[in-house]
């Protein structure tokens, strides 16, 4: 238990809150809301909105020597994205995931330079 807090002392709390609230209740709205069409939330949400968060993330945990909190954006968008989207939008939670990854280690090589 003493690890369990400890861990939840060093995680960035604004990154949790901001990959739940973005992965999974707003990939919930976007499938739900019946105004937006497929090719909208294809382009709009799924390659702009969550790509340049996944971007976002990478370049958050940049002080961070393990990116392990990268994974939570992409877990919560699976979860919502098997529950209530598409087939196909599952596909998207590895790339995010890689662009997280690419973004964050992009930042350190140039960090250490």
């Amino acid at each position: 238990m003493k690890s369990l807090k400890s861990l939840w002392q060093r995680a960035d709390r604004r990154l949790w809150v901001l990959s739940i609230l973005i992965g999974f209740v707003v990939t919930w709205l976007v499938n739900i809301v019946p105004f937006i069409n497929r090719v909208e939330r294809f382009a709009v949400f799924y390659l702009l909105l969550y790509g340049a968060f996944a971007i976002w993330t990478g370049f958050t945990l940049q002080n961070r020597r393990r990116c392990w909190q990268a994974f939570v954006f992409p877990v919560s968008f699976l979860l919502a994205a098997h529950l209530f989207g598409p087939k196909y939008s599952l596909y998207f939670a590895p790339a995010y995931l890689a662009v997280a990854y690419l973004a964050w280690s992009m930042v350190r090589a140039n960090r250490n330079k």
